[in-house]
This record gives C-alpha cells, structure tokens and sequence, in this order.
C-alpha cells in the first residue's frame, strides 16, 4: 500500500478526531500538571517561611533572655557581645537592642539602616524578674506575672536562602510535571490510537463511497458500533452499485428520449426566438413610451373601473409633492390636492361629465381645477379625462407658472404705461417746485427773520422741499435711471436698512443669512432703496411692534425650481413680519402705484418702486401673505460673476 508523505501525512492527522481527542487531554493534563506543581511550590515556599519565622522567634527570646542583666544596667559592651554573638547566627542581617524609653543602644553592624521588604523581622520585649520569687523559682524559670519593661531586641533575617529554596523547589516542580505530562499524554495517544482504530477504518470506507468507489469494501476491525456501522456501510455500497447499473441503463433510454425529443423541438426554437424579438420589441416600445409620459411637462394618471391608480407620472410627484405611496386611488389623490368637499364633489362631478363627452363622439373637453401642493401653495389646473380601454386616462396641464407670467406682462405694461405718465407729471411739478422754491427764497431775504411771516415763509419751504421729494421718488420710479450695478456685499445692506428702519421703534430684528452668500450684481444705492422701502413697510404693518426676520440664502434653478422667467444662479432674500397681512381682494393691486392701505403713512409708490428696481435688475420680488399672520416678501438678486461685470 502506498504510504503519503509525512508532511501529508501530518497535515491528516491534524484534521483528525484522534488528533483532537488527543489534543484536548493533552491540555487538560498539562493544565493540571502546573496548577498542581504551582500549588505545591508555593505551599512548600509558605512552610519555609513560617518555620524560618519560628527559629528568628526563639532566637529572639533566646537573646532577651540573655541580655537581661545588662539591659538594665545598660552595659553596652555586655550588650554588644551578645548582639556579636546573635550576628553570627545564619542569615542574621541586623541586632538592635533597644531601652525601656525607645533609646536605641546597640545597633549592628553599624551600617545597617534598618528593616527592607526581603527581610524577616522579629522583636521581643525584655522584662525584669518579679519581685518576691524564691532562688529557685528564678532558676527553673517560673517567673509568674512580668516584671517592669526593661527594653527590648530586634532581629532581622534575610530571606536569601528562602529565594533560592523556591527557586530549586520551583526548576524541580517544572521537571516532575514536564515528565508526568509527557507521560499522560503518550498514553492518552496510545490509547486513542486503539479506541479510535475501527473509527478510521470507518472514515475511509465512508470516503470511498462518496467518491463513487462502490466495489472496495471496509475491513471491520472490531464488533463494536463503528464495525458494525462499517458493516451497514459495505450493504449499503452494494446497494448503490446495483442502483448505479440501473440508472446507467435508464440513462441510456433516456438520451435516446431526449435526442427524439430535440429533434421534435429544434423547429419550436425559431418560433421562439420570433417571439422574444417580438416581445422585445414591445417591451423597448414600451420602455420608451414611459420614459416620454415621464419627461410630458403635465400631469398623466391613470386608473381603472374601481378607481384605483395604477401609474403616476413624475410630473405629480414635482409639482404636488405626493407619490404613488400617498395616492393608491382616485379618492385618495382628490382629498389631497382639494381638500375642501364641496370644491371636491363638483370637481369630481366635472370630471365625470368629461369621460361622458369622450365615450359619446370622443370629445375632448377640459375643466378648471383649483389644487392644493403638500406644502399648501395653490396650483391653477387644466385637466381632462378619457377612456382608454379598460383605463381612465387623466390629463392635468398646470397653467400657474402661465397665468403668473400673463399677469407679471400685464403688470409691467400697466407699470410702464403708469411710469411713463407718473414721468411727465412729475417733470413738470418739479419745474413748478423749482420755482416755488426759489420765490420762497427771495422773499425771506427781504424779511427780517423777526417778522411774523419769516416763520410762515420756513414752513412753506419745508412743505415744498417734502413735495419735491415726493416728485423725486415719483421719478425714480418712473425710470429711476440706469443701473450702475457692480459686485455688492448684500450683509452690509441688508444690515443697514434692518436698522435704520427699526431704529426708535419696538419691532425685533433678526437677520439670518447664509455664511456662504456671494455678492450680488446691482446698484447700491437703487438696491439699498429698495430693501429701506419693504422694512418700513414692515415696520408700519407693526405699529404694538413684533419681529422682523430676514433670511438669505444660495438658490439655482439647476437644484430647485424658480419662479417663472428665472434661471440660473440668484440670492433669495426673505423679509418676513408679524403684521396683519393682506387681504386676498388687495394681493392683486400691491405693486399697484399709489395703492395703499395706509394712507395716513404714505403714498402708495413703496412697493411699486421696489418692484420697479429689483426688477430694472433683472430680479423678481414675490409675496405670501394671510390675512391676520404676517406677510413674506421674497426678492431675488442675480448674483455677481465675471461674465456678468464684464457685459
């Protein structure tokens, strides 16, 4: 029989049971082999100890029996002696003989500084002999009660001969456990190599028939459980030898089957390829359909008889904010963007008449739908809806950004058309100021300023020069001149009228604006007009006072969208108060000139100028307001970049 090599051979036996019975006895035995010799190094180190601690004792008392006599007399040289003499003793590193009052008498040797943690110390009291004992009680030592304390000894042993009995103990104890182990540990091996025999045999019957060898058979070593298993083992490969012939020949007729059986399908393969071009071609169709009805800028959904949704478009999900998750059915898509049931009944009821006009003579025909976005923002809708099929097709065109357009058109004709006419009428009142002015000059140099009518000439002048300011402002917003427009800090200006406008009032401001806010491409002074205009308008929508929050940030029409005909890059500034708002019948005519609700505070040309300024800038201005919980006027501002400082 070929034998493996003994690196093979080794790498078996490491991946055998034996090795792992073996290995688990082995540890488990050298376990025991240290606690065992530890415990007993360790036991023997501590009866050491305690019989070296026993000697110094008696040693002790041996010289406070001795030194007695000379304690009390304070003899030193007597008391040296014998401190000499215990010094002789083994391992003896120090003497101290000390008195009753703590007086140290003798010390030696000399240099001894005193007790360390590797020596063993012992100190013995030194009492006289009691008065009123008989010769012959003194001799044989009955002293009864101690006398007076006469002094003390002290004695200090080195541990040195202790060290190195433990480490002999200790080298002695490695070697009788080293060897009991190694003896454990081969019979444990010779043990298991007999026990786990018929096992192996086992194994590699089991490992011929998993490898398809179903003629060896396995030697049975014993009549124990894995003989009589390898015995099961051998009827069971014979078994699936007989089996394997049957399944051969089985397999014979089966091929045969199948070649029959290819031939009759070879000719459903072309069939089946015309098929899959086919329906290859319908899916790619319909791929790109989807993709079509997802890029159509209007709504598409489409449902069935019950009701339900069976696909949304992202249009709805961009311009509502709800998903299919949201809207599993008609009912549920109508609740959201009409909340209220009325307006939801007669949309509903509008809705059935256009399928109606569709099944009659397929007629298209369209109803007007007021819809509610998630976060509350109105939507104008053009809506329709057919019958495909076994489908209900819904069309929903969003006329907002549109009918926004049409009215901001609208709005800066009305503005221009104004600004034009508002031009020429202050032109001319301007003129007509000038010379006013210049006839209320002269005539307070022909008065002395004491006359009653110098005091009457001064207010006069007041009121012209206030009217000319009024003419003034009229201008700017007439044509207000071109903008000298370069890269400005807009921090620094919104800062500036935030304080100037709530200076000596009892409106809070608060101004948050983002750290990374570039500049802003406009005309200073036009600009810092304009912000002046909203806080003030602010402020006056304030008068028992509240708070002012302005807030700026980094907005593109590339990550969100932006109101109609924006594009690009712009600052956001938001001014938001706490007054009473606006009412819905008034929102129409704001940027309106000299339309106000205040008349007693201005002229109605705020806003209407800063309309007309932001948007001479190439901005917008926006407003939201409810009646009752404060207005946000939104301005945005292009920003500066080279491009635009060069054009």
């Amino acid at each position: 029989m070929n034998r493996l090599p003994l690196p093979q051979r080794f790498c078996t036996f490491r991946s055998s049971f034996q090795f792992k019975l073996l290995l688990r006895f082995t540890l488990f035995s050298a376990v025991i082999a240290v606690v065992c010799g530890t415990l007993f190094v360790l036991y023997q180190i501590h009866q050491n100890k305690s019989h070296a601690e026993q000697m110094l004792q008696l040693q002790a008392h041996a010289l406070a029996d001795s030194v007695r006599l000379p304690l009390y007399a304070e003899s030193i040289e007597l008391l040296e002696a014998h401190a000499i003499d215990s010094l002789r003793l083994p391992e003896i590193r120090g003497v101290e003989i000390v008195s009753a009052r703590g007086k140290v008498l003798v010390r030696l040797p000399a240099s001894f500084a005193g007790p360390s943690d590797d020596m063993i110390r012992q100190r013995v009291e030194v009492h006289g002999h009691p008065i009123g004992l008989a010769p012959e009680e003194v001799l044989v030592g009955e002293y009864g009660t101690p006398g007076d304390l006469v002094g003390e000894v002290r004695l200090y042993r080195g541990t040195d001969d202790l060290w190195r009995d433990g480490r002999r103990l200790a080298a002695l104890s490695v070697i009788l456990a080293t060897v009991c182990w190694l003896f454990v540990s081969l019979s444990c091996y010779v043990i298991l190599r007999r026990v786990t025999a018929s096992f192996n045999s086992l194994m590699r019957g089991m490992e011929k028939v998993h490898g398809g060898d179903y003629v060896s058979r396995i030697d049975i070593v014993s009549d124990d459980e894995p003989g009589r298993a390898s015995a099961s083992l051998n009827e069971l490969a014979e078994s699936l030898r007989q089996r394997e012939e049957e399944n051969r020949r089985l397999h014979a007729e089966l091929m045969a089957a199948m070649d029959f059986e290819i031939a009759s399908k070879e000719q459903l393969v072309s069939v089946n390829l015309d098929l899959e071009k086919e329906i290859e071609q319908r899916t790619q169709a319909r791929q790109e359909l989807k993709n079509l009805v997802q890029q159509l800028p209007l709504g598409i959904v489409w449902s069935d008889e019950k009701g339900d949704i069976e696909y949304l478009n992202s249009f709805m999900l961009d311009t509502f904010g709800y998903g299919a998750e949201e809207a599993p059915d008609l009912d549920a898509l109508f609740t959201l963007i009409c909340p209220d049931p009325d307006y939801r009944a007669a949309v509903l009821e509008k809705r059935r008449g256009s399928i109606a006009a569709w099944e009659q003579g397929n007629l298209v025909t369209f109803y007007e739908v007021r819809a509610q976005c998630r976060d509350g923002s109105p939507r104008h809708l053009n809506c329709s809806s057919q019958r495909s099929g076994t489908r209900i097709v819904d069309l929903m065109i969003d006329m907002t950004e549109r009918e926004l357009l049409q009215q901001q058109i609208v709005r800066n004709q009305k503005l221009e058309s104004i600004g034009v006419l508002a031009g020429g009428i202050a032109h001319n009142f301007n003129n007509a100021l000038t010379g006013v002015l210049g006839y209320i000059s002269f005539a307070k140099k022909f008065l002395d300023p004491g006359h009653g009518a110098h005091e009457l000439l001064l207010q006069a002048e007041k009121a012209t020069k206030r009217a000319a300011g009024f003419a003034n402002q009229l201008l700017c917003f007439a044509n207000g001149g071109a903008p000298m427009r370069k890269g400005v800090p807009v921090a620094a200006l919104v800062e500036e009228a935030v304080q100037s406008s709530t200076m000596g009032t009892r409106v809070r401001a608060a101004i948050e604006l983002a750290d990374d806010l570039p500049p802003v491409f406009v005309d200073d002074g036009q600009m810092r007009q304009a912000f002046n205009c909203i806080c003030i308008n602010a402020v006056q929508a304030m008068p028992e006072g509240g708070e002012l929050i302005v807030r700026g940030r980094l907005v593109s029409s590339d990550r969100e969208r932006l109101p109609a005909p924006l594009h690009g890059c712009y600052v956001e500034l938001s001014f938001r108060d706490q007054g009473c708002g606006i009412r819905d019948e008034h929102k129409s005519s704001i940027f309106t000139p000299y339309f106000t609700t205040k008349a007693e505070l201005g002229t109605g040309l705020g806003l209407a100028t800063v309309h007309s300024i932001v948007t001479r800038h190439g901005g917008m201005v926006t407003f939201d307001s409810q009646w009752g919980k404060g207005t946000t006027f939104t301005l945005y501002l292009p920003i500066f970049c080279m491009e635009s400082s060069g054009s």
